[in-house]
């Protein structure tokens, strides 16, 4: 499998990475859309998007601070949900053969490559 591959190229790409330790998923074309989305937004209603984003980050010091399964986390992880569902959502739609295309990338690069000393160790 190629270093890098691009199995899915629309409406918004991801990349496929073989790293040392398994797999690299890149959406940043997808993360970029809702950055524009949410530059648009502040755009409209600066004070708006502003007291949003206040608010997330409240809840993120809140959570941080009461650990891992404290009601904050959950009220954090509603206010995110709520401010990517108003930005089009956090899902990414996968269409016909790009979903095989995907899964083939995914299995390639997540099989691992036996490296000769590991191969001389299997013969022994």
């Amino acid at each position: 499998m190629p270093a890098d591959q691009t199995p899915v190229d629309g409406p918004h790409r991801i990349h496929v990475r073989r790293t040392p330790a398994g797999v690299e998923l890149d959406s940043s074309h997808r993360i970029g859309s809702l950055l524009i989305a949410l530059a648009r937004d502040f755009e409209e209603d600066p004070t708006g998007v502003a007291d949003q984003l206040r608010e997330l980050a409240g809840l993120d010091r809140s959570a941080r601070h009461q650990g891992g399964d404290s009601y904050a986390v959950h009220e954090r992880d509603a206010c995110v949900d709520e401010l990517l569902e108003s930005l089009g959502g956090g899902s990414q739609l996968i269409y016909g053969k790009q979903v095989g295309a995907l899964a083939t990338a995914l299995l390639a690069a997540g099989q691992v490559a036996i490296v000769p000393t590991q191969q001389n160790r299997r013969a022994s």
